[in-house]
């Protein structure tokens, strides 16, 4: 079965990762990191197009964000399923910056905060995306629609680079391919609406996960298994476009 596989091939990664560090360990260099090109015969490097990733659990502290009609908040399942990605990323050598790896917003508790708290938390997430060097910027959220018949992941990206689009075409495709085959979801290119897309300069994405409001779609993203597996998807993702 296809969870079956997904299972195994996640675990692959888990293992070569393992077997990568021993490796490097017991020869005096514990290090992650792809194989450089020999410069004797002219090989084109293999180095990744960025040196980090950055993941943005979407919402926190007092913005839960979405919630399923049996409670399950947005803030929570962003946080769940960044941590998983993050650790997917970190234990294949990739350097990951996580904006929020706790319950809470960004915004600054030293200054008069009053009714800017959002405002404030995401200044915070975009100076992040703006000093970070040679990275991409990923958030993750949770979708939702008055009627509770629409279902499936989507990515929004960012109109300021072309390598946006180009990260957010891989992650639909390879969701489609590998977890939701009867989705026909479209990349959307974001709109003001879409505040950190809008203003990030570095390559961003942000994906839509589910639907909370669909129950069928929600109470998949309440079982570890189909949260591992859209990090899965997305972690492939990720490595596609850093290396290809």
């Amino acid at each position: 079965m296809k969870s079956s596989f997904l299972i195994k091939l996640f675990l692959f990664f888990i293992i070569s990762a393992i077997v990568m560090g021993a490796a490097a360990y017991f020869l005096g260099d514990f290090r992650f990191s792809p194989p450089q090109s020999s410069t004797a015969t002219g090989a084109d490097s293999v180095e990744p197009k960025y040196k980090a990733v950055i993941i943005d659990a979407g919402h926190g502290g007092e913005d839960g964000g979405a919630s399923s009609a049996a409670g399950l908040v947005e803030k929570d399942v962003n946080l769940e399923i960044s941590k998983i990605l993050c650790d997917m990323l970190r234990a294949n050598g990739i350097n990951v910056i996580m904006t929020r790896e706790d319950d809470r917003l960004l915004y600054d508790r030293n200054v008069d905060y009053q009714g800017r708290k959002k405002k404030l938390d995401l200044a915070a997430r975009l100076t992040i995306a703006d000093t970070t060097p040679d990275a991409i910027f990923i958030s993750i959220h949770m979708n939702s629609y008055t009627h509770p018949k629409y279902s499936g992941l989507q990515v929004w990206y960012s109109p300021n680079d072309p390598n946006s689009s180009a990260l957010a075409g891989l992650i639909q495709s390879n969701n489609k391919s590998m977890l939701q085959l009867e989705n026909t979801r479209k990349t959307k290119v974001a709109t003001s609406s879409i505040f950190l897309l809008e203003n990030a300069t570095c390559p961003a994405v942000l994906v839509e996960c589910g639907f909370l409001s669909n129950p069928t779609e929600a109470a998949l993203f309440e079982t570890d298994e189909y949260k591992q597996r859209v990090a899965f998807v997305i972690f492939c993702s990720l490595v596609e476009f850093l290396h290809g």
